[in-house]
This record gives structure tokens, sequence and C-alpha cells, in this order.
């Protein structure tokens, strides 16, 4: 199956139990986290028209293992490059390979047909950064496990043709639900993950330059469900003029969203039964 032309982008995974995506344009590929086990990886990539051998890229956000979880095998096995930041790469006892590629956020690094722009994130590991990527038919950004979004992340989300933003927990099933106290602090505070509301929030602070397309990721499968965080995105959206962009949910263990600029719009592709 090839691929089509202009910018393609695939949600393979997106939770706790693992994160990939793919951001292809014009023959660069680039794999966005790598955590899910190798095989599964490499049968998604290779249904979707990308041998593991043709990739550019692997990025990291951060050296959490629900996104780096098959990171260091899939590059060695492939000869592909690992880009991240210097602290991702020490955490992971990459710093010193040769396949390691160190980013400092607020810079660009052209990949191939792409152009990789890194930005600083708040969440508790070292140095995490949310991606920004532009290439002549398109422009996206990736930004999961982070527990605030500070204005200068805000930039990023503007005149985009599609953002992934995570939207992991609703305050209520989080506070009434199993977790531990500490665990529930964790998730809730400035260093840790997103609830619907500041989703919402910081997409309707693009103003009237909003992303074309959302996608809400990493959703939690204790204190969420698709239906609270679209309800609750989308209220947030309405109040401010915004009810017109489309927000969908990504799934956690299988591909269940793609979109295109070939035809600029999101579509549904049933990769997995």
């Amino acid at each position: 199956m090839g691929v089509p032309s202009g910018v393609n982008i695939w949600s393979f995974a997106s939770g706790s139990d693992g994160n990939c995506y793919v951001v292809e344009s014009e023959g660069t590929s680039l794999l966005v986290e790598c955590g899910r086990p190798y095989a599964q990886i490499k049968d998604f990539l290779e249904s979707i028209g990308i041998a593991p051998d043709e990739l550019s890229g692997i990025l990291l956000t951060h050296a959490h293992g629900d996104h780096c979880r098959s990171a260091r095998y899939l590059s060695e096995t492939h000869r592909v490059p690992i880009y991240a930041s210097c602290g991702t790469l020490g955490a992971l006892n990459l710093a010193e390979v040769s396949l390691g590629r160190p980013l400092q956020s607020h810079q660009t690094y052209p990949v191939g047909q792409i152009d990789v722009k890194p930005f600083a994130v708040p969440h508790d590991c070292r140095e995490p950064l949310g991606f920004r990527f532009e290439s002549g038919t398109g422009r996206a950004a990736v930004a999961t496990d982070l527990g605030w979004v500070p204005h200068n992340v805000v930039r990023q989300f503007r005149d985009l043709d599609l953002l992934v933003l995570e939207a992991n927990y609703d305050p209520h099933l989080l506070h009434t639900g199993t977790y531990p106290y500490f665990l529930k602090q964790r998730v809730s505070g400035t260093y840790g993950h997103l609830s619907n509301a500041a989703a919402g929030e910081a997409i309707a602070a693009c103003g009237d330059r909003p992303p074309n397309v959302v996608w809400l990721a990493h959703l939690s499968e204790h204190n969420n469900s698709p239906k609270h965080a679209l309800q609750t995105v989308g209220r947030i959206l309405r109040r401010q003029g915004l009810g017109h962009v489309p927000v969908k949910t990504t799934h956690h263990r299988r591909s269940n969203l793609r979109w295109t600029s070939a035809v600029a719009r999101e579509r549904q592709l049933p990769l997995f039964a």
C-alpha cells in the first residue's frame, strides 16, 4: 500500500499502555513516540506502507516507558536515529550512542522534508518536549504529558492543520476513583497531566487562529472517557465561538485516526479490528 502525497498523520496508540504516532510528508517518515511492543509497531508501520528501515527518525517527548519502550531496539535494529532532548537521551543512556540526536527547545531541525520544532512542556521528567511539525503541505503538533499549558506552548498550537493534545482526566472521576492519594496529586499537579477542561481552554486560547482539527490524546482509562472529554472540550469551544473545530479522541491500543492533507480532513481508518 503506497502512502499518498502530502502530509499524513496516524495515531497508532495513545495512553498509559503506550503511545505511538506517525508523521509522513513526501517520503520523510517520523515515528513520534515508541511506547508499544516492537512487533506491534513494526506491523502497524508495514500496514500503512512504511518499512521500519525507511523511517527518517524516532522522536521522543520524554523518557517514561509508555513513550520510549521500544525506541532503542527499533533504532539499533533498523539504524534509525532517535531525536530527543539531552535530558531524555541521558535518562535512557543514549547520550553517547551514535544514533542519538539531541534537540533543544525552540530551535528548528530539518529532517528530510519536515521541519521539527521542539518546545518545552511541564512534566515530571527530565527536559520533556512537545513537537511542532511543518512541511510545504501541512502543519501539526503533538503535546501530551503536560501538567498545564504555558502561553509559549499555546503559541505552538496556532495556525495548525492538526493538533494532537492530551486530555487525560475528568477531575470528578479522578478524585472519586481508586487511585491512591499521592497518584491523584501527581496526575492533577502542575507537572502531571491535562484535564479535559485544561485541554479545552488551551485550544480556546488560540483565539481566531485555532487548529483546523483536534485529536484528544492520552485519555485515562480509569479517570476519563471519550464521552467526558468530548463533552467538556466541546462545551468550552462552543462558548468561545469555536464549535466548528472538529474534535476526535484517539484509541488506547490500536490505530483509529488518520489525517491527510490530500483531502484536508480527518478520517477514520479501521486498520485493526
